[in-house]
């Protein structure tokens, strides 16, 4: 699967780094304190909701957050900021992307966000996410901002009169897979309760359909033998050394696909950097590449070549979609991908073209071509797409 593609730009990479930062240090957090709870009150269908389900015309409703605050509404916001990492697609997923004011500025110019969502280029571009010019949301005029739980922005927002909801905490990651699951439905929901309506519709839609895909997985995987599944890393970063690592959404992806993530060995939550004496030790069945323009950092290098991964052609930069299949809703996906990989013979009725095409067709209301879906899958942009040309050029 190895492709030549152009390079990355310095300033691309450095906005890469932001996205990564965010996205990897606050992803999921469902198993502590900080996790919602208890069941929805007046209509939510989805397990978890902590939000009395609002519609446009509803009287003020209280909304528990993911690190458990509670935010009132007097309406249904109808002007929102998705600011952290992956809100923009959950705001999307749940068919509520014409309310959006303001985005985190890399969602807005990641090519499938402009190919499935037009509309996308009159939302505005947050930039300095994490620390936010406060004055520029106000200007925005926006009913609920979906942030992080930094406690000096969160604050700052909080202060000039703008509701938020967090929706991504600095700990209290998922240490079972079982949380894990629980969490992906958790997050959501949180999003859900936040707009209610058909929000809360499209949630129930997609919590069934997430519980479908898992069972099909494990049902596929379950027999296989402990000592038989496989190992594998999933790597990014510009040399491939960067590692997810325990508690890290990916290495609950790999579990759920039947696999081993050998990266949990380094006790380092989320994401770590490791050496290739170390990667070689490791020896892995399996070497996924996210977050990268290419498998060549890897299958080029003659220092990487008796690596079990790389003599049996099992390098595999993976699918990148609306947002990073390995921190997004988008990662059920992902499991099926990594799943039919490690066992192929598992899942020959898996045809992965008309997995993508369903999902986004189910969930964001576009109808995919079988060409798009497959250069999803091979990471590469929408067909017609053209890079925009760097300042100077």
């Amino acid at each position: 699967m190895k492709r030549k593609m152009k390079k990355i730009t310095k300033p691309a990479l450095a906005a890469l780094a932001v996205l990564m930062a965010l996205t990897m240090a606050l992803s999921a957090c469902g198993g502590g304190a900080g996790s919602s709870g208890g069941s929805a009150a007046g209509g939510s269908s989805v397990p978890g909701s902590s939000a009395e389900a609002p519609d446009a015309a509803a009287d003020a409703y209280t909304v528990t957050d993911l690190a458990g605050r509670t935010t009132e509404f007097a309406v249904s916001p109808t002007r929102a900021l998705a600011i952290a990492g992956p809100a923009y697609e959950k705001v999307f997923l749940l068919g509520q992307a014409d309310k959006l004011a303001g985005a985190h500025f890399l969602m807005v110019e990641r090519p499938w966000v402009k190919e499935t969502n037009p509309a996308i280029s009159a939302v505005a571009a947050i930039e300095s996410p994490g620390e936010p010019n406060v004055e520029a949301l106000l200007a925005l005029d926006p009913d609920v901002a979906f942030f992080f739980d930094y406690a000096d922005s969160l604050a700052a927002i909080e202060e000039a009169g703008i509701p938020v909801v967090v929706v991504q905490n600095s700990e209290g990651n998922p240490t079972t897979v079982d949380e894990f699951i629980d969490y992906q439905k958790k997050e959501v929901q949180t999003f859900a309760d936040t707009f209610g309506g058909s929000a809360l519709d499209k949630a129930a839609e997609w919590d069934a359909y997430f519980a479908e895909k898992v069972a099909y997985v494990q049902d596929k995987v379950k027999d296989v033998p402990d000592e038989e599944r496989k190992t594998a890393l999933y790597a990014y970063g510009e040399d491939g050394l960067g590692v997810f690592s325990q508690y890290s959404y990916v290495s609950f992806w790999l579990e759920l696909a039947g696999g081993k993530n050998l990266a949990d060995e380094t006790g380092q939550e989320m994401d770590t950097v490791v050496t290739l004496e170390q990667i070689i030790a490791w020896d892995p069945d399996f070497y996924f590449m996210g977050r990268m323009e290419s498998t060549e950092p890897v299958t080029t290098d003659p220092k990487w070549k008796d690596i079990e991964a790389v003599k049996s052609g099992n390098v595999y930069l993976c699918p990148d979609g609306v947002m990073y299949w390995d921190y997004s809703s988008e990662g059920v996906l992902l499991m099926e991908y990594l799943a039919q990989k490690m066992y192929p013979e598992l899942f020959e009725d898996l045809d992965m073209v008309a997995e993508v095409q369903d999902y986004y067709s189910r969930f964001y209301g576009y109808g995919l071509s079988e060409e798009n879906a497959q250069r999803i899958l091979d990471h590469l942009p929408p067909l017609g797409y053209e890079e925009p040309e760097e300042e100077g050029e």
